[in-house]
């Protein structure tokens, strides 16, 4: 089942000893921020400074930052303390999306965001998402995506090519920090699933897919993701390896969990066939035969027809992975 935040346990705006809290209004009443921007971080000293810098940089006169530090011990509590306007959930978490729960709860702005602790905001993204959201029938904003490292930017995706979309969600990529959302959006689609420590991000898009939320694309550059060693953004190696078993594992779960003939069990068992298939090819890659023909004969027990429904989705990957190598 699609968890709530109800279901997550008490506590969602209560007081908390290990919360910094915004502070109160002069003339009494709290505040109501216009951007809530929610940070999970564990161990990022060295890259969380510029996470925040790039929030404060948007000069938007109604932001709270919600950093929720999982317990770290690299010095990340003495940047963050350079900040006063933070606020600061300091617990241990489950895995990355608990943490990223915990911030969603805490939220009190109209416009919501996730910025990991080592992106950055570019500028101008929190102007470009008023411009769109004018529109009041937008229920979020999605716009370009650059990435970059130290050697300098890498790449650049419009919005339009990481659009809200099945394909994109099954076999593409998503953006979902390049997005701001209304708040509203958030709660109707649900926290993250926290039992998915890999793919939470996957299934929490294919959930917004299937919701039809109505979206603005911005041609703005929205997030910058940052290139590096431990990154999840860029998955290679052994990691990738673990995120094809995720994303198979996750297909599984919820086609286990939902309605026989739902449009929801439909997405998903789509998205069965393409995760099959990646995990068969990402095994066979390594030289694990046995393994792979494995994952082939569970993708048969599951779905006679997963072979159709990987290569249906085939020729849009590949043509998206073409694009996504020419994009500047």
């Amino acid at each position: 089942m699609r968890p709530s935040f109800a279901s997550l346990g008490p506590g969602c705006r209560g007081a908390d000893p290990r919360r910094r809290a915004a502070p109160p209004a002069r003339h009494g009443a709290p505040v109501t921020p216009r951007f809530s921007i929610v940070t999970p971080c564990l161990n990022r000293a060295a890259t969380i400074g510029a996470a925040i810098e790039s929030v404060l940089a948007q000069r938007h006169p109604s932001v709270e930052h919600i950093i929720v530090d999982g317990g770290s011990t690299d010095g990340t509590a003495e940047v963050l303390a350079r900040y006063p306007s933070l606020t600061v959930i300091r617990e241990s978490d489950r895995n990355l999306y608990d943490a990223i729960n915990k911030g969603l709860r805490a939220v009190r702005g109209e416009i919501v965001g996730l910025l990991n602790s080592d992106d950055l905001y570019a500028p101008g993204a929190f102007a470009a998402a008023e411009a769109a959201l004018a529109d009041p029938a937008a229920e979020m904003v999605l716009g370009a995506a650059e990435f970059f490292s130290e050697a300098g930017t890498l790449k650049r995706l419009s919005g339009g090519a990481v659009a809200l979309a099945e394909a994109n969600v099954i076999g593409g990529i998503t953006t979902m920090n390049a997005a701001l959302y209304r708040r509203g959006l958030i709660e109707r689609v649900g926290p993250f699933d926290d039992r998915f420590p890999l793919s939470a991000d996957k299934d929490f898009w294919m959930r917004l897919v299937l919701l039809r939320p109505t979206v603005a694309v911005t041609g703005a550059t929205i997030i910058r993701y940052r290139s590096h060693a431990g990154s999840l953004t860029f998955a290679a190696g052994d990691l990738r390896e673990k995120l094809s078993r995720h994303l198979l594992d996750t297909a599984r779960t919820r086609l286990a969990e939902l309605t026989a003939g739902s449009a929801a069990r439909a997405a998903y068992r789509r998205w069965h066939g393409w995760a099959t298939g990646y995990r068969l090819l990402v095994q066979a890659r390594r030289g694990d035969v046995a393994a792979a023909a494995a994952t082939a004969c569970g993708g048969f027990a599951a779905d006679a027809l997963w072979p159709a429904r990987f290569l249906a989705f085939l020729p849009g990957h590949w043509r998206g992975r073409a694009a996504r190598r020419g994009a500047v």
